[in-house]
């Protein structure tokens, strides 16, 4: 899986560092491996493959509407439909945009469940997919979108990873929204750790494991208009 998150910039690594990174991830991969159910989704690869797909193709989906300027909390989970993505089988949830022909930036959370110990924590990595007036998939964000935010220092209101989607004017073709997550982060994986970009993603999967339930939150509101040119000089210079 590729990083969820910006690296920070790094001059150098100690072999003091490269050893300890190396250890701790080493020792909570031998963790999840004494441990399976750490590593793998409560509602995982077995479970989704039982289920019936809800649908052939995304035209039968059942789409919410958001209006703008709309914060809505939901969940997936067991209750949700199954759908046969291009990235495997995930439970999803629809949304149909407003059809006024703004410009909108989607903001999506899925936040950390579990308990509070780190090692049990789960999160549902979400993808969202845009999709034209003819159900057809315009574009898609992936994993490497994803921000990690915690209530500290950003808005969340609890620790969350957040997506951000621009919604264009000038693509009035697209219309709705697909939430789902790639089935291959269900699946248990070994944790191979070999340099200390790998073990700090170790440690990273072996603390958040991929879920394929969760809880969101999605705001959709009215993108800035751009600021004109000389706009700025001119209104210091009042």
């Amino acid at each position: 899986m590729r990083s969820l998150r910006t690296p920070s910039p790094r001059t150098a690594v100690t072999v003091r560092a490269l050893a300890s990174a190396l250890a701790l991830a080493t020792a909570l991969a031998g963790s999840l491996a004494a441990d399976p159910a750490r590593a793998a989704s409560p509602d995982g690869l077995a479970s989704l493959e039982r289920a019936e797909p809800c649908c052939q193709d995304p035209s039968s989906f059942r789409y919410e509407k958001l209006g703008a300027g709309a914060t809505l909390d939901f969940t997936i989970d067991r209750r949700n439909p199954v759908f046969e993505f291009q990235a495997g089988r995930s439970r999803f949830r629809a949304f149909e945009l407003p059809r006024d022909g703004g410009a909108y930036v989607l903001e999506l959370r899925s936040f950390l469940e579990g308990p509070a110990d780190p090692r049990r924590a789960r999160v549902f990595y979400p993808v969202i997919a845009v999709l034209t007036d003819d159900f057809i998939v315009s574009r898609s964000t992936d994993l490497d979108h994803l921000r990690f935010e915690l209530p500290v220092f950003e808005r969340a209101a609890a620790p969350a990873y957040r997506l951000v989607v621009p919604l264009d004017a000038a693509n009035p073709r697209e219309r709705y929204l697909v939430v789902y997550t790639p089935a291959s982060l269900l699946a248990p994986r070994p944790l191979a750790v070999t340099t200390p970009e790998s073990a700090e993603r170790a440690t990273r999967e072996a603390y958040l494991g991929a879920s394929a339930h969760g809880r969101f939150r999605i705001t959709l509101r009215a993108a800035r208009a751009p600021a004109e040119p000389g706009a700025d000089a001119e209104a210091a210079a009042r």
